[in-house]
C-alpha cells in the first residue's frame, strides 16, 4: 500500500485515541464476560428475559473482540497487519455478532413491553421455549447467512480505511460484484 509520509507517522493524537478506543474494547469484553458468568453461575437462564440478555452479551464479547483486533490497531500501525482472508473471517463474526445485537436489544425491548402491558398474560406469551428458540434460530441464520455470503464472495468487507488514516471504517471495493467504498464516518 502507498501512503503518504503524514499518514505512515504516527502521533500523539493517534496513540490517546487508539489506548481510548482499545480500552472502551476491553472494557467491553471483561464487562460482559462477567455478565455470562453471572447469569450462567446463578442459574438466571429459567428467565426469559436473561437469555436474551446472555445472547447480547455473548455478540458483544464477539464485537468487542473484533472491534480491537480488526478496527483500532491501524490507527498507530498505519497499515493493515491482518491478511485478507483474517478480514473476511472477522467481518462474519462482526456482522454475526451485530445482527444478534439488533435482533435481541429489539426482543428485550419487546420482552419488557409485554410485560409491562400485557402483565397477566406474559408468561404465556413469553416463555423459556419460545425465547431458546428464537435465540438459536437467530445465530443460526446470520451465522450460516454470513458464512454462505464468505464462500460466495459476495459480502462487503468492512476494513479500516488507509484514505482517512485508518480512523474510519468502510467497505472495500469488490470488482466481482461492483461494490464501491462506502465510509462510515
Amino acid at each position: 500500500m502507498s501512503s503518504s509520509n503524514s499518514t505512515n507517522r504516527v502521533s500523539f493524537v493517534d496513540v490517546i485515541i487508539f489506548t481510548g478506543l482499545e480500552s472502551l474494547g476491553i472494557c467491553a469484553i471483561l464487562g460482559n464476560l462477567a455478565l455470562i458468568i453471572v447469569l450462567l453461575n446463578n442459574k438466571y437462564l429459567h428467565r426469559a428475559s436473561f437469555i436474551l440478555m446472555l445472547n447480547l452479551a455473548i455478540a458483544d464479547v464477539i464485537h468487542g473482540f473484533v472491534t480491537t483486533c480488526h478496527f483500532y490497531p491501524p490507527i498507530l500501525l498505519k497499515e493493515m497487519h491482518i491478511g485478507e482472508m483474517a478480514v473476511r473471517l472477522f467481518n462474519i463474526a462482526d456482522w454475526t455478532a451485530w445482527a444478534i445485537t439488533l435482533t435481541h436489544m429489539s426482543a428485550i425491548c419487546l420482552d419488557r413491553l409485554i410485560a409491562i402491558i400485557l402483565y397477566g398474560r406474559y408468561n404465556v406469551l413469553v416463555t423459556v421455549q419460545r425465547i431458546k428458540t428464537f435465540s438459536i434460530s437467530c445465530w443460526a441464520l446470520f451465522l450460516s447467512t454470513n458464512v454462505t455470503l464468505f464462500f460466495l464472495q459476495a459480502c462487503c468487507m468492512i476494513r479500516p480505511l488507509e484514505s482517512l488514516n485508518y480512523y474510519s471504517f468502510g467497505y472495500a471495493e469488490n470488482s466481482k460484484s461492483g461494490f464501491i467504498i462506502f465510509n462510515k464516518v
